[in-house]
């Protein structure tokens, strides 16, 4: 008997397609525009899968880095499976007819699309929301978006919190959890017309 979980998840009511009921549209990107210089797409994706679930470390709201893993709580969101229907029209990572894994961010106007890396690290980093939209997931993994913006950081070092600019203008902030278990590494996955946005 074949499940479609998607279907009912309260997070994606309304978002699929009136006539393909497993068609909807994320938001497909090659990373943080700040480091790849590409914007983010609106694609049309058919899901055909449940990946898992993406297991999220959450921190009380007067919380201060360095943020440990006793002062958390844990949010779990599922990661779903999908296969690109259209032909992104400048990213260099994402192809019509292949496969990538998405997860649903309150506050986007679709869901994200996000890597086996970005699962690993995202279980280990809290993510403040976004001020302006509420989005709480970014678009590299935060050690990538760490580099970004301190390229000159000892080899090794890691920032245990800083801030992001969310594609909507406002500013969201990642924090290092100390003590967190990472998740286990996930295995690699087996369009509007226009952009969604433009330029970071």
């Amino acid at each position: 008997m074949t499940t479609t979980p998607w279907r009912n998840d309260p997070a994606f009511q309304g978002m699929f397609h009136p006539d393909f009921p497993d068609d909807l549209q994320v938001i497909v990107h090659d990373g943080e525009p700040r480091r790849t210089q590409r914007g983010l797409e609106a694609c049309w994706v058919r899901v055909t899968g449940a990946h898992g679930k993406l297991r999220m470390p959450v921190a009380p709201p007067d919380a201060k880095p360095p943020i440990r893993a006793a002062q958390v709580s844990w949010d779990e969101r599922r990661v779903y499976t999908g296969t690109l229907l259209n032909q992104p029209k400048q990213l260099q990572t994402a192809r019509e007819g292949e496969s990538i894994l998405f997860v649903h961010s309150p506050g986007t106007p679709h869901p994200v699309r996000v890597t086996p890396q970005y699962l690993v690290e995202r279980s280990q980093w809290c993510v403040l929301a976004c001020d302006k939209c509420g989005a709480d997931q970014s678009l590299d993994p935060p050690t990538i978006m760490a580099k970004t913006r301190f390229p000159n950081a000892p080899e090794g070092a890691i920032m245990a919190a800083f801030t992001a600019f969310c594609p909507c203008g406002g500013t969201m902030v990642l924090s290092l959890v100390e003590g967190a278990e990472p998740a286990a590494k996930a295995p690699a996955p087996a369009q509007a017309e226009k952009p969604w946005w433009k330029f970071w």
